[in-house]
């Protein structure tokens, strides 16, 4: 009886890891990547003028926000998909706030196969999700980031994150006091 009781649980548990595979459980590969050097004001130029062009303001690089792009550029490329998890909402503000940009709002586009920052613009320009990213009214800030894999599907990954950072919060009418000991 306690054989078959941990055949069974072996067989439960068998099942439920081969599940997970299908379920986009990552991982990642040991690959060769390298981290591409890319006109970061020609990006940026590129998508204020696609801005300007539906009378948007114009948004400012922010280093912060390329490194949140260099770190998703890396993973995905890792993967040799643009399927992540760490693609959401939720992550993203996670991953701009470990990196020192408390943002307000936030989006992210991801590409994979662009030779250039204007087959990439191009890319998202005419992809509507990722064209409601680039015209966000709520963004002020973006970084960008390309990582080549030297074998794959795709070999360049390109990441742009946008985002705006919160503002602070004032208070008026109240007076700052300095204690002489620190509140727990």
């Amino acid at each position: 009886m306690r054989l078959e009781l941990r055949a069974t649980a072996a067989l439960l548990l068998a099942g439920t890891l081969a599940g997970c595979a299908g379920l986009g459980i990552e991982t990642s590969k040991n690959v060769e990547l390298s981290q591409i050097a890319i006109n970061k004001n020609e990006a940026l130029r590129q998508t204020n003028a696609w801005r300007a062009t539906h009378s948007l303001p114009p948004i400012k690089l922010d280093p912060h926000l390329s490194e949140v792009s260099q770190d998703m550029a890396d993973h995905i490329a890792r993967l040799d998909s643009l399927k992540t998890r760490r693609h959401s909402s939720s992550s993203l503000i996670s991953r701009t706030q470990t990196n020192g940009y408390k943002s307000f709002a936030g989006a992210e586009n991801l590409g994979a196969g662009y030779a250039n920052i204007s087959a990439a613009m191009t890319g998202w320009k005419t992809s509507p999700d990722h064209n409601k990213n680039l015209l966000n009214k709520n963004v002020t800030h973006m970084g960008i980031a390309r990582t080549n894999r030297a074998d794959g599907t795709y070999r360049n990954f390109w990441v742009m994150t946008l985002a705006a950072p919160q503002k602070p919060v004032t208070a008026t009418g109240f007076t700052t006091v300095s204690l002489p000991f620190p509140i727990q």
